[in-house]
């Protein structure tokens, strides 16, 4: 596998509750109440997701300046190397 982009589109409801969800990734659905949290459990879902295809991947933010539509990039490495990643961000 190659190194992906997931295109996370973030939206608020009416309760305040922040959703990330990508049209690149089907499945991934990531709720939580503020930007910062959602920006730490979007690429946990994103490795989880992978995971359950049998892929590691260390996932990261593309900076690109846009709110509502932010890229991510997944990125296959052995699952060693994914696991220490994740055990880093706790």
């Amino acid at each position: 596998m190659k190194a992906k982009i997931v295109h996370i589109t973030v939206e608020k409801d009416e309760s305040g509750l922040l959703f990330a969800t990508s049209v690149d990734l089907k499945g991934l659905l990531v709720a939580k109440p503020t930007r910062e949290a959602l920006e730490a459990a979007i690429p946990v879902a994103i490795t989880a997701l992978y995971k359950a295809c049998g892929v590691s991947v260390v996932v990261t933010m593309v900076e690109d300046g846009e709110e509502e539509l932010s890229p991510w990039v997944a990125v296959p490495v052995p699952p060693a190397v994914a696991q220490a990643v994740l055990d880093q961000q706790g």
